[in-house]
């Protein structure tokens, strides 16, 4: 598997320069030197001999330099930290690549009008040589440095968006995680009122199959209605009201306020009423809660009459950091557990106008 990563990081390390149109940067930079090396200076008819020898033979060996430089040097040596080892080799290559362009031009390429001043030695056509592949390097390295710099702007807009991705997919599900104990205990409750053919059952399963559909089709919403929660509020209460022979838990919800034309983030109020289904207590507890509607937010006070024990407190814990994740730090969530053996939690929440 490592091996196939490295792969890959190679090949894309390599053709760096080529993709997403880098390719016509390279096309533009050698129809320029057509241009400029070429069409500019020859004072014979432009016939394809001399586009042959004053553009192909002329460039070949420099272009092999350029290439080996961006295809094997750059991706090997330089972009794996082997700095010392990637200069020596540019620098050797530089070198080398000069005495054989300069044989090579010697020996098979035929200019109609470029020579060498009178009397200039093998050393002096050597570092005139060596002066145009310095120049015509530092013009290609800026170019594909541009290309590089193009490489990480868009990778780090692709790396952001993956990353916005994920936060929401992670937001997703924190909107619409339900406890597996919750629900399995729930599908249980309703088993056994079905196999006890009770006349709430019926009732039961409408309830929770309402309380299930909103949490699916508010994921993905940034916000919802305050009606729409209150009203899968109400049913959440409902149905734990008809199963309160088997959790002992009896919810009291009060209303105050104008819930119309507002809205807030989706199941904020529905699953803080979760963590009380799943802590089942032995003896009967009442669930007090209070709901006050104001213009821009909504305060919820709860009193739970039996002391909070450490799942529920951990619960309660999960609850406040998940939404203040979805909201910033708008949300205000607290708890304790009095000395009066009851847990009072308060919630606020901003309101928005829909």
């Amino acid at each position: 598997m490592a091996n196939i990563v490295e792969l890959e990081i190679n090949n894309k390390n390599r053709w760096v320069y080529f993709t997403k149109y880098r390719w016509v940067a390279h096309v533009g930079y050698w129809i320029w030197v057509l241009l400029v090396g070429t069409l500019m200076v020859v004072t014979v008819p432009i016939t394809p001999k001399v586009i042959l020898h004053h553009f192909i033979l002329d460039n070949l060996i420099i272009a092999s330099f350029f290439y080996i430089y961006c295809l094997f040097l750059i991706p090997y040596f330089f972009k794996r930290n082997k700095n010392a080892t990637f200069w020596l080799l540019v620098v050797s290559c530089i070198l080398v690549f000069c005495a054989i362009d300069l044989a090579f031009s010697e020996n098979f390429v035929r200019m109609s009008n470029h020579s060498f001043p009178k009397g200039y030695t093998l050393k002096d056509k050597y570092f005139d040589n060596l002066y145009g592949y310095v120049l015509n390097f530092l013009i290609f390295s800026v170019i594909l440095f541009f290309m590089e710099k193009n490489e990480e702007t868009h990778t780090q807009l692709e790396l952001d968006k993956e990353k916005m991705e994920i936060e929401q997919v992670k937001l997703d599900l924190l909107k619409t995680n339900i406890s597996p104990d919750f629900l399995m205990r729930s599908l249980g409750q309703l088993k056994k009122s079905a196999s006890n053919h009770e006349e709430s059952t019926s009732e039961s399963i409408l309830t929770f199959s309402d309380l299930l559909r909103y949490r699916l089709y508010s994921n993905k919403k940034e916000e919802t209605r305050l009606t729409d929660e209150l009203n899968a509020l109400q049913s959440f209460v409902h149905f734990i009201s008809l199963n309160q022979t088997e959790n002992n838990l009896q919810v009291v919800l009060n209303v105050q306020g104008e819930s119309t034309n507002k809205c807030l983030a989706p199941l904020a109020l529905v699953n803080i009423l979760e963590p009380f289904c799943k802590a089942v207590s032995n003896q009967p507890v009442s669930l007090q809660m209070i709901l006050l509607i104001d213009d821009a937010e909504l305060t919820l006070e709860m009193d739970y009459s039996l002391r909070a024990n450490e799942i529920l407190l951990a619960d309660l814990e999960s609850y406040g950091n998940n939404y203040k994740q979805l909201n910033d730090e708008s949300i205000k969530f607290r708890f304790e557990n009095c000395e009066d053996e009851r847990c009072l939690i308060s919630l606020t929440l901003p309101l928005f106008t829909c």
